[in-house]
């Protein structure tokens, strides 16, 4: 797998507000880098974010569709995990 210095770039044209514009190249500059770079970071990162609370969001409806034996079958798995942890940590 390549790196992400490595990887072949696309170039993409957007139009934004002037005062965001501004912003970023301040930003970039205080860092040191370019502005193709920083919005490159800044992507990344809301990429990650997105990605993460997608995740967090099919957990949540994973757990809200449990029935109620379902569930108290999870708290049972839970109690039994947490003993044999104290266990394992304690020994």
């Amino acid at each position: 797998m390549s790196s992400i210095n490595t990887m072949r770039k696309a170039k993409l044209t957007i139009t934004i507000s002037s005062d965001l514009s501004s912003e970023i190249d301040e930003i970039a500059k205080g860092k040191g880098t370019s502005r193709s770079q920083l919005m490159e970071e800044i992507l990344r990162v809301w990429l990650s974010v997105s990605k993460k609370k997608a995740i967090e969001k099919d957990i949540k409806a994973y757990y809200l569709s449990l029935t109620e034996e379902q569930k108290k079958e999870n708290e049972e798995w839970t109690e039994i995990a947490a003993e044999s942890a104290k266990r394992t940590w304690n020994d």
